[in-house]
């Protein structure tokens, strides 16, 4: 035999016990339904069955005993290295054909007999996850939910809503890092006092040096692990309801497409402590009861910190419009929608030019003020209220703070201030930027 040939690695398949039939996981029942007599079965019973089949073993079992034969064993949590392109032989479970998939895949559908056939390697022994959140949402609800997302926007092109069509539905468990622990601040800040004199021009009254000392705690502020998937997009459908975590069972894959992690844990850490410093950064600035910060140094660690691997929902909708593509996601438990919808330019100035004429004529008519004054005020609110409205159309951003994480308030050890001159606070702001860099 060749030394370079592999046995296709092993696959396993949900069927109905009663019928032979595909099992699905049904997201309204919360159980697995057969695609062919409906019979609906709990995932305690599809896991018993599993068991019978594979001659008592538990789940734990039979993936450890998939993990063994594997010649691919990763070690948990520790970093995963991919070939560019690299592909692997796994034989279908219900038929026996051959199928080609790439290192991160973990389900797929047999292209010869059409069953879903689940990769037991990518979830067995030191890669297999902890956490589940399951589907509650299903594939025509999130197509609903698509709709009513763009139904209402006023700055949608009307074409749009006529004109897009949708390419492709797919929900999606996408693989997750969770870190939890506790995040430390050692702030010091030259805060300022100020008031208008009788031109309405403000002037700086007094300036304090602002020291702050304080620690958060965090509960599985979560990071995508796959490189497939937009971390922007990822952190724009939290929160999830973490209430809702299950202890890991393949019985909630069949339905869905699933994958293992290719992003190290150590990459994602970094995305999970900008979060936690932001969220410490945000509630400190708030104890600092001035009318501004003119300078800030702060220096942020982190202690006590675990780590937890999940596969959380995702549905992932695909659309075309104008030869253009736009790419939609939804919480596949709470069901929030997100995603950048196009603006109609025309529907935007619509909105702006009467605005800006509207407050420039007002003022000039009903106030003292200038034609040039009236002009830029005008020009600012209309501004304003412009970019306010296009934002509104676009919902998917980085997430810059874990607040939906943090289990407890603001745990203050130092808050001291003392009123300083201004000689003093150029010489602390020198220091401050020269500690920074």
């Amino acid at each position: 035999m060749d030394d370079n040939f592999r046995e296709p690695a092993k696959t396993k398949a949900s069927t109905c016990p009663a019928c032979g039939g595909e099992l699905l996981f049904d997201p309204t029942e919360g159980k697995l339904k057969c695609q062919y007599c409906d019979m609906l079965y709990t995932p305690e019973e599809v896991e018993e069955e599993w068991r019978k089949k594979s001659g008592g073993a538990g789940q734990e079992d039979i993936e450890e005993q998939a993990s063994d034969e594997s010649e691919d064993v990763i070690r948990s949590y520790d970093p995963v290295e991919f070939e560019e392109g690299e592909m692997k032989s796994y034989s279908c479970s219900t038929c026996g054909a051959e199928l080609l998939a790439d290192q991160t895949t973990a389900v797929m559908r047999c292209p010869y007999c059409g069953n879903q056939t689940i990769v037991e390697e990518q979830f067995s022994g030191s890669i297999r996850p902890d956490y589940i959140i399951p589907f509650a949402h299903t594939k025509d609800e999130a197509e609903e939910k698509y709709k009513s997302f763009y139904n209402k926007r006023f700055l949608l092109p009307k074409s749009f809503k006529t004109g897009n069509h949708v390419e492709e539905i797919q929900g999606v468990y996408v693989p997750f890092w969770m870190f939890s622990g506790r995040v430390h601040l050692d702030g010091n800040y030259v805060a300022y006092d100020e008031s208008k004199d009788s031109n309405g021009k403000k002037h700086i009254t007094a300036r304090f040096q602002v020291r702050r000392r304080g620690f958060l705690d965090y509960e599985n502020v979560p990071a995508d692990a796959s490189k497939r998937m937009d971390d922007d997009m990822m952190d724009s459908v939290e929160p999830y309801e973490l209430s809702g975590l299950k202890d890991f069972s393949m019985v909630y894959l069949p339905g869905f497409m699933a994958e293992r992690y290719d992003v190290s844990e150590e990459e994602c850490q970094e995305r999970a402590h900008e979060r936690a410093k932001g969220s410490i950064h945000d509630q400190v600035i708030k104890t600092i009861k001035h009318d501004g910060i003119e300078e800030t140094d702060e220096d942020v660690r982190y202690e006590g910190e675990s780590t937890k691997y999940a596969l959380l929902p995702v549905w992932l909708l695909v659309t075309k419009w104008k030869d253009k593509t736009f790419k939609f996601a939804m919480n596949g438990q709470t069901g929030k929608m997100i995603g950048d919808l196009p603006v109609s330019a025309f529907k935007l100035l619509a909105v702006c030019i009467p605005l800006f004429l509207a407050i420039m004529l007002a003022l000039v008519t009903f106030t003292d003020q200038s034609t040039m004054s009236a002009f830029f005020v005008g020009l600012l609110v209309s501004g304003i209220t412009g970019l306010i409205m296009y934002l509104s159309m676009k919902s998917v951003a980085k997430a810059k703070a874990a607040d939906n994480y943090i289990t407890n308030p603001l745990n203050l050890t130092l808050k001291e201030e003392e009123r300083i001159s201004g000689l003093k606070a150029r010489k602390i702001k020198k220091e401050m930027r020269n500690n920074r860099g």
